[in-house]
């Protein structure tokens, strides 16, 4: 009997030995696919469920011993939904890590100070998320910027530009969504403290911002371009902003000539007076500051110095002066 009883904790003691040996071996030896692998947890599927899908797409070796790994660490009801992409070692403890705290696919995409919904569309097509004609399309229906209460005839000059982290299967509207709160964010109380001291209403500000945007490339002349178009808007005279010209023309790349000034459009500011009804482009910060404060100047043109840099003229004769220089120069 005693012999029964020595060979039963015998083989008992062996197969934890043999347990702790697996357990040892599962928790310190890294998985390596062969290439990187994309998984989908959808909402809703139990650990035991992950943990078998993990070893069928071989990123663990043993689905029990993962699931015993998120029982023990108490983690087994906080494994997160997502997509997924394993690549490289990874141990099984930091498999659990990259579930537990959602370190799901993710798609960078930078938004440049100026950009439209057009070039902002094809940025986001890179991803593959959504289409560039799907995207469009609903950033210029007036529902979505009723949706969002915007009070402007789309989103443009909304999608603040800066970096974002997009995720799988977002939608357009949830892609902007992320970038009309990151403008919530930075238009803060005292823009709209100063926009009432000039009694402008938020969608002309971002209207101005946006002009200046497409018309400065040098950072320190915005506050004086600004200054142009105030003094024009105080004397009712049109602002003839060459960008507000060829707005809403998908593609657009060549130089503006003559006769696109008479294009028939409402943002054509060489055939309407005053501001045009809303944003060419999605301003930065800065030029959002400039159109708030201005310089204060007596300025009412400027003309391009082709160097990025602007000559600034307060008369009709001194601007026609300093276009016949510049033309002296270039040729």
């Amino acid at each position: 009997m005693k012999t029964l009883v020595h060979m039963t904790c015998a083989f008992t003691a062996g197969v934890v030995v043999v347990f702790i040996i697996h357990a040892y071996l599962f928790l310190t030896t890294p998985t390596a696919p062969e290439m990187p692998l994309q998984i989908e947890i959808t909402p809703g599927q139990s650990a035991w469920e992950i943990s078998r899908l993990l070893e069928h797409e071989g990123i663990v070796t043993d689905a029990p011993m993962f699931m015993a790994l998120t029982l023990a660490s108490s983690k087994y009801r906080f494994l997160k939904a997502g997509t997924y992409i394993f690549e490289g070692r990874h141990l099984p403890m930091e498999i659990m890590e990259i579930l537990f705290r959602g370190k799901t696919l993710r798609y960078r995409i930078t938004i440049p100070e100026g950009s439209t919904i057009y070039t902002i569309a094809d940025i986001i097509t890179n991803t593959g998320l959504v289409t560039r004609e799907e995207f469009v399309q609903s950033a210029l229906r007036a529902e979505t910027s009723s949706f969002f209460d915007l009070g402007a005839p789309s989103v443009e000059g909304f999608l603040f530009p800066d970096t974002y982290f997009l995720s799988p299967h977002m939608t357009p509207l949830e892609i902007m969504a992320k970038m009309i709160n990151r403008f919530s964010e930075l238009y803060t109380n005292d823009f709209d403290v100063r926009a009432e001291e000039l009694d402008m209403s938020r969608i002309e500000v971002l209207t101005l911002a946006s002009i200046i945007e497409k018309e400065a490339v040098v950072h320190e002349e915005k506050p004086i371009i600004s200054s142009v178009f105030h003094n024009r808007l105080r004397k009712n005279m049109p602002l003839q902003a060459d960008p507000t010209v060829v707005y809403g023309i998908d593609g657009f790349s060549r130089t503006i000539r003559p006769e696109d000034l008479l294009r028939d459009s409402p943002y054509n500011t060489y055939r309407i007076r005053g501001l045009p009804p809303g944003p060419i482009c999605n301003p930065g910060i800065a030029s959002i500051r400039a159109a708030l404060w201005p310089a204060s100047t007596d300025y009412l043109y400027f003309v391009s110095n082709r160097d990025g840099t602007h000559s600034f003229s307060t008369s009709l004769k001194e601007h026609n002066r300093a276009i016949r220089r510049l033309y002296r120069i270039r040729d």
